[in-house]
């Protein structure tokens, strides 16, 4: 995720003065689905996760974020918010920003505005990017993408994650995830613990997500 809005916070001082400072603790809502619509938020601290809820019930993932990513910028194009709903992973702290004070701070600040398009397109090519490993790669490639993406910052390769998380951002089923997991361990790719997987073989996750 892009951290283009956080240096830009440094920058002007209209930015820092104008945000509301919020604190979450791990499993607390930050917002509903739909109360995206007033405001862009900035991850300060912690990690947040962007999900919706499906017809059946089911919780998909949109993206993990992690400190200077924002989310919350369709509110700067009009017309409500879509459905999505924020949760903090771990306890985080959230900067946010009314949509209308961003939309002055950018109509007299140019960096300001360029700054925010490119964070925004980062944005969309990113779930454009999201959409393609969807339709074009196996679940096997993509939980091992998943899991090369949540490791590469963790000490020892460590991920603590559970089976119906990793579910959730790859938009499949537990059931599909633990098999595959299985699999992976069988072939020395990964072993897990309670609530933790550790990568050990890298270039062999690597092969199987199709990078190298």
């Amino acid at each position: 995720m892009t951290r283009i809005f956080d240096r830009l916070v440094e920058q002007n001082k209209q930015v820092g003065e104008s945000l509301i400072v919020r604190s979450f603790d791990a499993g607390e809502t930050v917002c509903e689905a739909g109360e995206m619509a007033r405001s862009l938020f900035l991850v300060a601290s912690g990690r947040v996760q962007l999900y919706r809820t499906t017809r059946d019930g089911r919780r998909f993932v949109i993206a993990t974020l992690g400190p200077g990513s924002m989310f919350g910028e369709e509110s700067l194009l009009g017309g409500q918010g879509p459905n999505t709903s924020a949760v903090a992973l771990e306890p985080c702290t959230i900067w946010e920003m009314p949509s209308q004070r961003v939309m002055e701070i950018s109509s007299t600040d140019a960096l300001f505005g360029f700054g925010l398009m490119q964070a925004m397109g980062q944005r969309v090519l990113e779930a454009e990017n999201q959409l393609e490993r969807m339709a074009y790669s196996t679940v096997s490639a993509r939980l091992a993408a998943l899991l090369l993406e949540l490791g590469q910052d963790s000490p020892g390769h460590v991920i603590h994650v559970t089976h119906q998380e990793l579910a959730d951002m790859l938009g499949t089923w537990r059931e599909t995830v633990s098999k595959t997991l299985q699999e992976f361990r069988r072939r020395g790719l990964i072993a897990s613990g309670r609530r933790q997987l550790t990568l050990l073989d890298i270039e062999g996750l690597q092969f199987e997500a199709g990078e190298v």
